[in-house]
């Protein structure tokens, strides 16, 4: 694969994601498909789990449409968002998380920070932010996933609380303009 195939992938993937939002589900045979009813149980379940204003907007209309990978990776994407929009900061993936969650010197420190246990906190939720980023928004980023509702539902959750913790914790520098 040549720059300009790659590049025309890449352009393909972006377009077929902000699409989703406005498409509707296929079904077997390939025709479009009703989008859940709001009486649904998984739409419930979604509203239930999924509490943060930004995570929702970012990845509701996905989830209706019953586009689950897609919504996780939407959810991913509004986690990093969160964080730069914290700290000004415009790294990305393991950097992004290493710079701001890093036990030594944290710019958004989840804790006091002042016992081990305090460490050990901090650092697992560095490690968790990077492990969503490997393990659940790169896959679906570059490979086509079939993510089930149900676990569409935990992945959308557990990066729900990983928003909260992010957005309630105390910034220990200064915003990069």
């Amino acid at each position: 694969m040549n720059e300009n195939d790659a590049e025309v992938v890449a352009l393909a993937r972006g377009l077929s994601a902000d699409l989703a939002e406005y498409a509707t589900a296929a079904n077997a045979s390939g025709e479009p498909g009703p989008s859940l009813p709001p009486e649904d149980d998984r739409l419930a379940q979604f509203d239930d789990r999924v509490l943060d204003v930004d995570l929702r907007a970012a990845t509701r209309t996905r989830f209706v449409a019953e586009h689950y990978a897609d919504a996780v990776e939407a959810g991913v994407k509004a986690l990093c968002e969160c964080i730069r929009g914290r700290t000004g900061r415009s790294e990305d993936g393991d950097a992004l998380m290493t710079v701001v969650f890093s036990p030594n010197a944290p710019l958004l420190r989840i804790n006091r920070g002042k016992s081990k246990s305090d460490e050990s906190e901090q650092r697992g939720h560095m490690f968790l932010c990077q492990g969503i980023i490997g393990a659940w928004r790169n896959p679906r980023a570059h490979t086509l996933i079939d993510d089930s509702p149900e676990r569409a539902l935990m992945m959308l959750s557990t990066i729900d609380e990983l928003i909260r913790v992010t957005k309630a914790a105390t910034r220990t520098r200064k915003k990069r303009p």
